[in-house]
Parts: C-alpha cells; sequence; structure tokens
C-alpha cells in the first residue's frame, strides 16, 4: 500500500505533482469513500446527492485533482453509504487502483467502516490509499485531535492502525492552539508530528516518509 496524506483537494498542483504523478496514472481506477460526514449534515441519502451526488456541492472538488491527472471521470466510482451495501462498497474499493477517503470527522470514518463490515478491506487494500484530513487522520493506530468548530477540546482517538510511528497536525497555520497540541501530542504519543499547511502533505511509501510542499516536523528533543 502507498498511502498520501492531505489537508484538501489540491495534491494536482506543483507542490505535490511530480512526486504523485508516478502514483496517479492517466488509466487508473478511483474510488471515493466519504464516510467523515456529519451526522446532521448528511442522514439519508437525499443528503447525501446534496453533497456527493454529480450535482453535489463537493463533487466537483474531489474530482478535480483525478482529472488533472488524466484520470477520466467515468473511471471514478463512489461508495455510497445508503445505497451500497456491504458487497458492492467492498467491490469498489478491491477493483480500484486508488482508494480516496474524505475531510470531516475521522472517527466516524472508523465507525461506519466497522458498522459495513470493510475495515479489513482498507487495511488490505493493495493500491494507493488517499486520505484528506479525517481521511488521512483514521489511518493511524492513535492520533490526536486539535479544538476546532467540531470539537470541543483537545483528544486522543484511535483509527484502524494502518499507519504507527508518527502523528498528524492537519490544516496547520501556526496558531497557538495548534501549538500547544501539536506539544501534548509530542509528550503524550511520543512519536513525532508532522504539521502539514494548506499546500503540505505526506506521501508514504516503501516505509519511507516523503515531504510534500509546507510541513513542519516536530519531534520531542527530550525523549530518551
Amino acid at each position: 500500500m502507498v498511502n498520501v496524506l492531505l489537508n484538501y483537494y489540491n495534491f494536482h498542483e506543483d507542490w505535490a505533482h511530480d512526486k504523485l504523478a508516478p502514483y496517479i496514472k492517466p488509466d487508473s481506477k478511483v474510488t471515493i469513500v466519504p464516510y467523515a460526514y456529519r451526522d446532521h449534515e448528511v442522514a439519508c441519502d437525499a443528503d447525501w446527492q446534496c453533497l456527493y451526488g454529480v450535482n453535489g456541492e463537493k463533487y466537483p472538488n474531489c474530482i478535480a485533482p483525478f482529472l488533472a491527472y488524466g484520470i477520466k471521470e467515468e473511471d471514478i466510482s463512489w461508495v455510497n453509504y445508503f445505497t451500497d451495501d456491504s458487497d458492492i462498497s467492498r467491490k469498489k474499493i478491491e477493483s480500484a487502483d486508488i482508494v480516496m477517503f474524505t475531510g470531516g470527522l475521522p472517527e466516524k470514518i472508523t465507525e461506519r467502516l466497522e458498522t459495513k463490515g470493510l475495515t479489513d478491506v482498507v487495511k488490505n487494500f493493495n493500491g494507493v490509499l488517499i486520505g484528506v484530513s479525517a481521511g488521512a487522520m483514521f489511518q493511524f493506530a492513535t492520533y490526536h485531535i486539535t479544538p476546532d468548530d467540531d470539537y470541543d477540546s483537545y483528544g486522543i482517538y484511535h483509527g484502524v492502525g494502518i499507519l504507527d510511528g508518527f502523528d498528524l497536525e492537519v490544516h496547520y497555520t501556526h496558531s497557538e492552539i495548534q501549538q500547544q497540541c501539536t506539544q501534548r501530542a509530542l509528550k503524550e504519543l511520543g512519536v513525532p508530528v508532522y504539521a502539514m499547511y494548506h499546500c503540505g502533505g505526506l506521501l508514504i511509501a516503501d516505509n519511507h516518509i516523503t515531504v510534500m510542499g509546507d510541513v513542519d516536523i516536530h519531534i520531542n528533543k527530550n525523549r530518551n
């Protein structure tokens, strides 16, 4: 598996393009899994269509980077939590070269994968797994969350365990609260924290982390 960790759907831009082009090829088959949505935003298929359907709010941004790499729109499929049963969802993931998890709430991805019985197929996926914000965070065994509009307080969460040995601070702007939470995560998790600015991300291939664009790396210098 190759992992791509991002903040947003801008990974076709110059800061990432050359590093990702070997992995995102024009003939790639893509499956997008929007499992991180908030319950108050999406409660049924009609709500889902308003966000992720062909005429939905988030649809253009989600597919834009793939189109920029030369992938055809008809080669991009979506997993719909409300209309796709577990078997259909599994086949869409297994048949893809690239699977992308969208942003929102990371713990909801973990929960919905478990409900659908899809955790194993994601963990055993052998292609390119792209995660945007929450879609990046849920891939970790353990990760921290910094307070924002969705979370009242700092917290440690458990994901599916694909990645380990480091942590993320997504949507990094060097704010005071982000710096505080990064330092707290350094101490509590005992691993480096990669703080990704808007135009920043990570490529993990062959057990090697490649930094793309603007990323600060925080290391606990006091750790023995």
